[in-house]
């Protein structure tokens, strides 16, 4: 899916936005604090149903405002136009899919399929397996069927666990949990292990296209111990049930799954400079990007915040090349025109942002 048209009211500093979007590159261009920021955080809500700059709503409503509103028309590559809509007070958050409301934050993800890349997102390398669940999460709900209804399912199963665990409940009462929890884990670990298969499969070429001709490997890890292989996770769970009451919650399992990257069979924080594994990030989202395109066989949404500022000239050329050979709309924002290379884009639009009030091409 890819936004036709936008149009924002009251975010952030953005008091009215109207944009003809181009299914291909879209630049934001403008002085520091013109808005270029909040027009990419107005799209990833829109996708989302959070902000990735804070999680208090009030601040993303105008000030002497009630609530903000973000409207897109969607298109698909099949001939679909689907309207979206947010609109976000400070308690409540309303959302409409073609024209219908909903409560589901899923639809929202579904119709607004939108990845980002900002200075923050070394940390998908840096922090801790968040980050690393989440992006893979994002890439299965997409591809699978079947992961939402696991992902719900294992969620509820270990809060009702750990609550168990914490009113100091019966082994009975706990053990009660232990099968749907193991279903569950089951069907996320298999997606999850195949999720990355596919992942380093597609990261090798983007790798190598913005880092040059490198190794690059991906290590799945369950959250739970690979030896002896014939142990089911719920004897995991039973054999561990000490242990997890000590400690008030369940110590392992998918919620514990994490990702780990080699390049020449070692970390990239030793193989590779602070400027090369920005490159090595930029490779993982685009990988993320080509991975939609190959299992919805549509484009996602990259949102792109600031890259001149994150790369020196000669890789800014490497990863404009690497973008325009994917099939994705971009939202890329930049304080001056000429820093990032266009041609290699037939279809190409570029916005001045003018303190927030509106988009103009130029």
């Amino acid at each position: 899916m890819r936004v036709a048209s936008l149009d924002i009211v009251r975010f952030r500093n953005l008091r009215r936005i109207e944009l003809r979007c181009a299914a291909g590159l879209n630049l934001l261009i403008g002085p520091n604090a013109s808005g270029k920021t909040s027009l990419l955080e107005a799209l990833y809500f829109l996708g989302r149903g959070r902000s990735f700059r804070t999680r208090q709503p009030r601040e993303l409503i105008q000030s002497e405002a009630s609530a903000f509103r973000i409207v897109a028309m969607m298109a698909g590559s099949d001939g679909r136009r689907v309207p979206v809509g947010v609109e976000r007070g400070p308690r409540e958050l309303d959302v409409r899919v073609g024209g219908v409301a909903t409560r589901s934050l899923a639809e929202l993800a579904r119709q607004v399929p939108v990845l980002l890349l900002n200075p923050d997102s070394h940390r998908l390398l840096e922090d801790g397996p968040q980050q690393r669940r989440r992006f893979m999460d994002w890439g299965l709900f997409h591809a699978e069927a079947s992961f939402l209804d696991a992902w719900r399912r294992y969620g509820a199963a270990l809060r009702h666990r750990n609550a168990a665990l914490r009113a100091g409940a019966t082994d009975r009462t706990i053990a009660a949990w232990d099968g749907e929890l193991s279903a569950a884990a089951g069907t996320l670990d298999r997606l999850r292990q195949s999720f990355c298969k596919a992942l380093q499969s597609v990261l090798g070429p983007l790798a190598g296209a913005t880092l040059g001709e490198v190794a690059v490997q991906v290590d799945y890890r369950r959250g739970w111990p690979l030896e002896p292989f014939e142990r089911e996770f719920s004897a995991w769970l039973r054999a561990g049930c000490a242990q997890d009451r000590q400690q008030g919650h369940t110590r392992l399992g998918p919620h514990r799954a994490d990702f780990s990257l080699r390049v020449a069979g070692r970390p990239p924080a030793e193989s590779l400079s602070r400027g090369q594994q920005k490159l090595l990030v930029v490779a993982l989202v685009l990988a993320q990007a080509e991975l939609y395109r190959l299992h919805t066989g549509d484009a996602c949404i990259l949102l792109i915040d600031d890259l001149p500022s994150e790369l020196d000239p000669a890789n800014r050329i490497r990863v404009m090349q690497a973008l325009a050979a994917l099939d994705s709309q971009l939202f890329v924002t930049a304080i001056e025109l000429g820093l990032l290379d266009t041609a290699a884009w037939g279809e190409a639009r570029t916005f001045q942002l003018l303190g927030g009030e509106r988009g103009e091409m130029v």
